[in-house]
């Protein structure tokens, strides 16, 4: 009987030991941007595929200019894509008929003044470009943002594992694994423009941005009860060998 006792006792123990808690924990960093990534595109349609290059390459040729006149860098503007296609119309019942071809170029920039952000767009549309503008904002500290939004998400984890595992009676033990979550990803707005839609100035604001992290973390549970030896009554002396 004592054997038994002894057995039982160890698979409480053993079972106590192997039990765990995984929480996810959520981390955020509110930060004010001071850096805008824009994506703008040109195309050019004409009767011959060198007519239709040499047409954007003009307009593209404009939309350098209006970079360097709002001083933005060479190292924060790049070729993002370059694409040349023959147009074709589809007659009724008819084979395709060879109408012409598109050319579109694709810029990427990186706009470090955004107090004149809507004006470097507006002068961009009055340059040439036409197609699907895209504004992305961030900082130039966003490495340092986003480990800090992660050091807030363990927090977070930590906090909540332990309460939960306090209100059952036990205590958090030793950290068993950790995993990194996903991380928010700051919206790009997108816009359509043409020339005809291009105003003046038009104003462009950050606001306020809020980035966020998550991690996945697992914990040992400690058992504060008290142990089931303690509390199990001795068996009388006689009748036991």
């Amino acid at each position: 009987m004592k054997t038994a006792i002894a057995v039982l006792t160890c698979l409480c123990f053993a079972g106590a030991a192997r039990a765990n808690v995984t929480i996810t924990g959520t981390g955020k960093v509110t930060y004010v941007p001071n850096i805008a990534y824009v994506h703008v595109s040109v195309s050019s349609d004409a009767a011959t595929a060198a007519d239709a290059w040499k047409k954007n390459g003009d307009l593209v040729h404009k939309m350098f200019q209006a970079l360097k006149e709002f001083q933005v860098d060479e190292k924060d503007f790049k070729t993002a894509g370059l694409n040349i296609s023959p147009r074709y119309e589809h007659p009724k019942d008819k084979a395709p008929v060879l109408v012409g071809y598109t050319v579109t170029y694709d810029l990427h920039i990186t706009a470090r003044q955004l107090a004149r952000l809507g004006a470097l767009l507006d002068r961009l549309v009055e340059s040439g470009a036409n197609r699907g503008m895209g504004i992305q904002f961030s900082h130039d500290r966003l490495d340092q943002l986003i480990e800090q939004a992660r050091l807030n998400a363990v927090a977070d984890a930590r906090r909540r594992a332990s309460a939960y595992v306090t209100a059952a009676g036990g205590s958090l033990g030793a950290l068993v694994s950790i995993s990194d979550g996903q991380r928010y990803q700051p919206t790009i707005y997108r816009m359509e423009h043409s020339p005809a839609s291009a105003g003046a100035n038009l104003p462009i604001a950050g606001g306020s941005q809020e980035l966020t992290a998550s991690v996945t973390v697992t914990y040992m549970i400690n058992n504060n009860l008290q142990p089931l030896a303690d509390r199990l009554e001795p068996f009388p002396a006689s009748g036991v060998n």
